[in-house]
């Protein structure tokens, strides 16, 4: 867990299947579809393996958890420092990293033109890639004007939400901490902005969720509640998709509150396949998109040329585009990695620097007081 005084590898693991749900939905329901039954997004985003927005809510809760819970646990300014400082580097880096290849990728002609896509992708990366419009991309637009014409990756519209809201939940822990009833205020400030349909409300339900596992998480009657919140996920998701709070909002909610508290659930995120799927989870979103379009595509052209009809050139094109997509991601996986190392140093060095300038301008004791007395 980033920032934590104890690490809770059950967020990692649902982070992974999160991640891997999102890629099922690109392929199978977004992308890709076989067939007019598979293109039903309406239909499939009752089941929740196959519901991308659902998995990307419960990314956004896991923010809220993860980038909390250290100083809830200890208080340490330097702490929250350090996270915020690095913050822009941990993301950053990773997606310029991942927007230049898409970028390598145009230039070369290896991503098709969007004329001879078909439809949904053909919304995207139908540009001129120029350096100029990378640099501003990746490095600024992503995180504050993020539009879906200059986009080189289309997942990254989650990066706006997922910057502003990590600040967001910097400034609430690091004002509500030394509050008695601040679960009460979280509370209130995750029902507000959940009415007011924001995905922003999943960040205060991160945090509120570290703060209620800290205190009275491992009860039996926290076991019980979280089974019972897993259960509520579940039904929530089958609600009618235009009640965005309570499917969303709530849903994800439930279900990241329940794999928390119910230790049958946390514990099958806490196993080695889901630790795996953890660490690659950040460099799978971020690659999922570019090898449809590089490498999914060119296989439909393959396979059609074999005089394959069109939903069994798509079917298996699926079914190989998820191996390779993680292959890709276990590659993109040192970008990552270096991004997280570079990102903390860079809070810790940065912290260490406002620390000094503190402490160049606190006023100086007289060292006539200091001194002791001779009488």
């Amino acid at each position: 867990m980033e920032g934590g005084t104890r690490r809770l590898p059950f967020l990692d693991g649902l982070r992974g299947w999160a991640a891997i749900v999102v890629l099922l939905h690109h392929v199978f329901v977004d992308g890709l579809p076989a067939n007019g039954l598979m293109a039903d997004q309406a239909l499939w985003a009752k089941v929740f393996f196959l519901n991308g927005t659902l998995a990307v809510c419960v990314f956004f809760v896991i923010s809220g958890f993860s980038l909390s819970i250290r100083y809830l646990d200890a208080g340490d300014d330097r702490a929250l420092s350090r996270l915020a400082f690095g913050r822009y580097l941990r993301l950053a880096l990773p997606i310029f990293a991942i927007c230049a290849i898409t970028h390598g990728l145009l230039l070369l002609g290896l991503i098709p033109p969007a004329a001879q896509r078909p439809a949904p992708l053909d919304m995207f990366l139908s540009f001129t890639p120029t350096v100029g419009r990378l640099l501003s991309f990746s490095l600024l637009k992503v995180f504050v004007a993020y539009s879906g014409a200059e986009t080189y990756d289309p997942p990254l519209w989650t990066m706006s939400y997922e910057f502003l809201g990590s600040f967001m939940v910097f400034a609430i822990v690091a004002g509500l901490r030394p509050y008695r009833l601040r679960a009460l205020a979280l509370g209130a400030l995750f029902a507000a902005l959940a009415a007011s349909q924001t995905y922003f409300a999943l960040f205060v339900a991160g945090i509120l969720i570290a703060d209620l596992l800290r205190k009275g998480g491992g009860s039996v009657t926290a076991e019980r509640a979280g089974a019972a919140l897993c259960v509520a996920g579940l039904f929530l998701i089958l609600l009618p998709n235009a009640w965005f709070s309570l499917v969303y909002i709530a849903g994800a909610t439930c279900l990241t509150a329940g794999a928390a508290f119910c230790t049958p659930v946390r514990r099958f995120f806490e196993n080695r396949l889901s630790g795996f799927l953890g660490w690659i989870s950040f460099p799978l979103y971020l690659v999922q998109a570019i090898v449809i379009y590089a490498v999914s595509l060119r296989g439909l052209d393959l396979l059609a040329s074999l005089g394959l009809a069109s939903a069994p050139q798509r079917w298996i094109v699926d079914v190989a585009t998820l191996p390779i997509a993680i292959l890709c991601a276990v590659a993109f996986c040192p970008i990552n990695d270096w991004a997280v190392i570079l990102s903390r140093r860079f809070g810790a060095r940065c912290t260490a620097f406002c620390d000094a300038i503190n402490r160049r301008h606190m006023p100086r004791a007289d060292p006539q007081v200091l001194a002791p007395s001779r009488e």
